[in-house]
């Protein structure tokens, strides 16, 4: 919340990944709520989207990969040369 005050970024417009009790909040407001497949039940209850991968455990880049393949931008970021230098 902090960060979408001083970026000026709203919070529908904010992805935030969660696994407990504590983020339930946030995760209530985000725009996309991503819960990783070892959360507390009630926080995978609010997600909108649910990792297959714990966390720790590859969670964030399987999140980061789904929402770029759904914007349709995973070739494009694939493609970009600047990865392999």
């Amino acid at each position: 919340e902090e960060l979408s005050k001083k970026d000026g970024i709203k919070i529908e417009n904010i992805a935030f990944m969660g696994d407990d009790l504590q983020d339930l909040s946030i995760l209530r407001k985000a725009g996309f709520a991503i819960a990783v497949s070892n959360a507390m039940p009630e926080v995978k209850k609010a997600a909108h989207y649910i990792t297959r991968k714990s966390g720790g455990s590859g969670a964030v880049r399987e999140a980061i990969e789904h929402m770029l393949k759904n914007k349709g931008l995973w070739d494009k970021f694939v493609k970009d040369k600047r990865l392999l230098s």
